[in-house]
């Protein structure tokens, strides 16, 4: 799937540090000659540019030095989730959850994209979640503190991790208060608070020297988008999410353009299985949930009870604090950050029903029938994104004809590259290495030394991110004497015209003047 979708401009907003750009961060450090990131936004720390520093320094910048170790982090927050299982309820739980994380469509899209970003927080939530576990089964208390260090790290990458953060301490206060209570010491608590701190220091600074920015910034909330967010809650739960946002829907008409040999196989298991534009786990929630309340009275399933608990309180207080913060709880990004308390629900769920039938082997058919089918739910409609993304090509900001305008870009001479609209500047910016020399148009004066030396880039009308940018620009160029001149469109990969660079050159009517 990686080189089906264009770098999208959120995607690689961490990177405009590592290229000196200017005002890519709200807070940074001076070492000696050396200004060191530590904020891009008021709630998204510089983590990630950190450790993407050495690849994009070492290696040419392209959809696989971005999406590839994203996609390293994807698998190894797959292992460590199994680890955790296995530990937590045995070695069928984690094979169950493992199998339902790893085949989760939007887990699988929004870690291999992460414009959320999302990566990082999956890692080291599980990261955290691991060695606390590890500290309360072994009592190390190393690992406490490593536990923590990885939730403040989580915090400092997204201060939005609060809301996971704050649903797994109000879940663990809840349902484990006996053992919470032996292992509350002095010491224990300074080890996990020094943790803390020390991961989330970069955000703790920001906010020390900014009077609190990151609350002021982002704590509005609104109880009116509730429906909203729980509907977001459900798309996003069965994989509809993305129809429409990055990937044109199964039905929606289109341009094919040829797949490749994979393609054509993934198009014929399509063929054979039909358009699977979401998953089977709406239904299978439901089921787990009535199982759950089952067990609840079954003799025997104290363990299970409590983890059960656990993941719906942890995921409860989650959802319910991203759902009523104003313009949050909408996006696959914000909803997939409960990820992956849902799978680790219906692992522990559907394992502890298989065996409390009286039948031992029917319990384990039936198990595995449910996995087969949830599993291969999940891959079908995988598949059906990578055929629409293959053969019809992704949508709007994600668009691939953004490689081929770096391409042109880099071929044309001009003294600026003016870009007109938002989703263009950081993707080449990136693709480019930092080495493009651009200028955005907002706030821009008109310079009639330097119009003609200027190149401008813009969205097709069809493609306009920012609703009436272009035509803004034009009429702007128009009374101070210059018309709107197109050098090249630029279209994806199926014919569609995505870009326009284009220049002003003096009109005719004021040149006779």
């Amino acid at each position: 799937m990686l080189p089906h979708a264009g770098l999208q401009n959120d995607e690689v907003l961490f990177a405009t540090p590592i290229f000196h750009v200017p005002a890519a961060t709200v807070f940074d450090a001076q070492i000696l000659q050396w200004r060191i990131p530590l904020m891009l936004l008021t709630y998204l720390g510089a983590l990630k540019s950190w450790l993407y520093f050495p690849i994009l320094t070492l290696l040419r910048p392209s959809f696989l030095t971005i999406r590839l170790p994203v996609l390293i982090i994807g698998s190894l927050t797959v292992w460590l989730f199994i680890w955790l299982l296995e530990r937590a309820g045995g070695r069928t739980v984690a094979w169950v959850g493992g199998l339902l994380l790893a085949t989760d469509t939007m887990f699988l899209l929004t870690t291999c994209f992460d414009w959320g970003p999302v990566a990082l927080q999956h890692l080291l939530g599980m990261a955290g979640l691991a060695l606390v576990f590890k500290f309360a089964s072994e009592g190390k208390p190393s690992a406490l503190f490593w536990g923590f260090l990885c939730f403040g790290l989580a915090l400092w990458d997204k201060a939005l991790f609060l809301w996971l953060f704050s649903g797994l301490m109000v879940a663990a206060i809840v349902v484990f208060p006996r053992e919470l209570w032996s292992r509350c010491s002095l010491r224990n608590f300074g080890l996990a608070a020094a943790g803390l701190c020390l991961g989330a220091l970069p955000l703790v600074a920001y906010n020390a020297a900014s009077n609190l920015a990151t609350f002021r910034a982002n704590s509005s909330f609104d109880l009116a988008q509730l429906p909203s967010r729980l509907h977001a809650l459900r798309i996003t739960w069965d994989g509809e999410i993305l129809w429409g946002y990055m990937v044109h829907a199964p039905w929606s008409p289109g341009t094919p353009r040829e797949s490749g040999a994979l393609g054509r196989i993934l198009g014929a298991v399509r063929s054979l299985a039909g358009i699977h534009y979401h998953n089977e786990l709406v239904p299978a929630f439901w089921v787990a949930l009535a199982l759950a309340l089952w067990l609840c009275f079954t003799p025997g399933s104290n363990r299970a009870r409590k983890t059960l608990l656990f993941c719906l309180i942890a995921s409860a207080v989650a959802w319910i604090q991203m759902a009523i913060t104003k313009d949050a709880g909408w996006g696959a990004h914000h909803v997939v950050l409960l990820w992956p308390l849902p799978q680790w629900f219906l692992a522990v769920v559907f394992v502890e029903a298989s065996h409390r039938l009286r039948w031992r082997k029917a319990g384990a058919m039936a198990l595995a029938a449910a996995m087969v089918f949830l599993a291969g739910e999940n891959l079908l409609l995988t598949n059906e994104y990578f055929y629409q993304l293959a053969t019809y090509g992704a949508l709007g900001s994600w668009s691939d004809a953004i490689y081929r305008l770096s391409g042109e870009v880099g071929r044309i001479q001009f003294a600026h590259l003016v870009v007109d609209d938002w989703g263009i500047a950081n993707s080449l910016l990136v693709l480019h290495g930092g080495g493009l020399p651009l200028v955005m148009a907002g706030g821009r004066e008109w310079d009639q030394a330097r119009s003609a030396e200027d190149v401008w880039i813009g969205h097709t009308p069809e493609y306009q991110q920012t609703a009436g940018a272009d035509e803004r620009i034009v009429r702007g160029a128009r009374s101070a004497g210059f018309e709107k001149q197109i050098i090249e469109t630029v279209p994806d990969r199926n014919g569609r015209p995505v870009f326009e660079i284009f220049r002003f050159v003096r009109a005719a009517a004021s040149v006779a003047h």
